[in-house]
């Protein structure tokens, strides 16, 4: 992930924890809020209830390489927050959450809609 598509300071974490709408999954909760940029960013929140170190950056390599296989509309600021089971799943089933998530989010670039509503 390019480092101009990743929300690196606490300000911008905090706008979008406190502005963003909530969409709730098995293995992650994601917030999201639009931005007034032409390119989304993402970034991770993955607490110590996940696991040790080699659990939590486990579970968010999981969660960029679910997100590099997916598209994205433009002009959005999107938080993962893992939930606790996040680092013991194949990517696969990570994918699925993260492709329901932005789907019921409408973040979705318009190929991946179609591939989203046949897994839901």
């Amino acid at each position: 992930m390019k480092h101009s598509n990743r929300l690196t300071r606490r300000e911008e974490y905090s706008r979008v924890l406190a502005g963003g709408g909530t969409y709730i999954g098995q293995l992650a909760v994601m917030k999201a809020v639009p931005n007034s940029l032409e390119l989304s960013r993402v970034g991770f929140i993955v607490s110590k209830k996940v696991g040790g170190a080699v659990e939590r950056n486990r579970a968010k390599r999981i969660l960029r390489e679910s997100l590099r296989t997916t598209g994205l509309k433009q002009g959005w600021d999107i938080v993962f927050i893992a939930r606790a089971k996040a680092a013991t799943v194949k990517c696969a089933e990570m994918e699925r959450v993260v492709k329901h998530l932005l789907g019921k989010a409408q973040i979705l670039s318009k190929a991946n809609e179609k591939t989203s509503s046949k897994t839901d």
